[in-house]
């Protein structure tokens, strides 16, 4: 008797589920049940000093760099006997960027040296992969400036004559400075710029944008058409270091190409070729 009703129940069960999948025109899935998952979320990235301290910075960089563009600097450059004290003073201002940055923005954010740069060289191979990409890019960096140099009818070597060095003593402490100014600047506006605007607007490219403007800008003393190239010239290393996500091979590229060309360019000039 208990059999009958249990069977009862059952068939009433199926027949009225059976009315239900019919009604809403659904069928019932014998798939085992699959939870929803949520898809991932962008990622957020935080700025790794202040933005007092950032402001700051950029008002420094491009007020020195409008009076760099004053004639009267580049008559004082012209009448030096040697531009040995101008390249140690340029030196020094470099250096102060990099210790600006570190000790007053990064340390207090928690933020240390390699996490900018992007880590360090763990085997040789990692060095010589570094290298080989700064040359590749050397070449590509090579192009575009003389098709921009060529489109814009403009010289760098000439916008800069004035600070080429002349003598052998000019060029070694030149060279010093290219080196200087290849980790400092690559420090400050790929890593520290660069990151800095990434929290500001959570967007690559644009990051890289407003970085190479403000390194366009720290350049004003080439003159208008020296600021388009050298903006451009900042945002392939900022692609670059987007790209690769360390700065090594754009420090390594920025060191050597300042080098040789600064001592390249005061040869040719010495000997009347520019």
């Amino acid at each position: 008797m208990l059999g009958e009703a249990t069977e009862g129940l059952l068939r009433w069960l199926v027949r009225d589920l059976a009315f239900l999948r019919a009604a809403h025109g659904t069928r019932m899935s014998t798939a085992p049940f699959e939870p929803t998952i949520a898809p991932p979320e962008t990622p957020r990235y935080a700025p790794v000093a202040a933005w007092w301290h950032t402001i700051v910075l950029i008002a420094v960089i491009l007020s020195l760099a409008y009076l760099q563009g004053q004639p009267g600097f580049a008559v004082r450059a012209s009448r030096l006997p040697s531009k040995i004290p101008i390249y140690l003073e340029t030196l020094v201002y470099e250096l102060l960027l990099f210790v600006y940055v570190w000790l007053l923005g990064l340390r207090p954010k928690g933020v240390t040296i390699r996490e900018i740069v992007g880590g360090k060289w763990s085997r040789f191979e990692d060095f010589l992969i570094d290298v080989a990409t700064a040359f590749i890019f050397w070449v590509a960096v090579v192009a575009v400036l003389v098709i921009l140099e060529f489109a814009l009818k403009f010289s760098g070597a000439k916008a800069a004559a004035v600070l080429l060095p002349l003598s052998v003593p000019e060029m070694l402490v030149f060279a010093a400075l290219s080196i200087t100014a290849g980790f400092c600047e690559e420090f400050v506006f790929r890593g520290y710029f660069q990151r800095q605007f990434l929290a500001l607007t959570q967007s690559i490219p644009l990051s890289v944008a407003l970085q190479a403007v403000v390194f366009g800008g720290a350049h004003f003393y080439q003159g208008p058409r020296g600021v388009v190239v050298i903006t451009v010239y900042g945002a392939m290393f900022g692609a670059l270091a987007a790209i690769r996500k360390t700065l090594r091979p754009g420090m390594l590229q920025h060191a050597t190409q300042d080098t040789i060309s600064g001592i390249l360019g005061g040869i040719l000039l010495r000997h009347k070729l520019i």
